[in-house]
């Protein structure tokens, strides 16, 4: 039985992104792309939905891994 090949790009990674509410709520998502505006973080789930986050609700956000850290 032949293994099918599986190909692999930057939408096949996890980037888990975590977000401080300003009322101290603490959310981690796990996501496949994210695009930092000014106003606004969208971000891709893993399950194919996406998610807006306003940014004047929040406190701070991080990402992992980083856009330059080697995977």
């Amino acid at each position: 039985m032949e293994k099918k090949k599986i190909i692999q790009d930057e939408t096949d990674k996890d980037i888990v992104v975590t977000v401080r509410w300003f009322d101290g709520y603490l959310e981690s998502f796990r996501a496949r792309q994210i695009r930092a505006g000014e106003a606004l973080l969208w971000i891709r789930l893993k399950d194919g939905n996406n998610r807006n986050i306003p940014l004047r609700n929040v406190r701070w956000y991080s990402m992992y891994p980083e856009s330059h850290e080697d995977n």
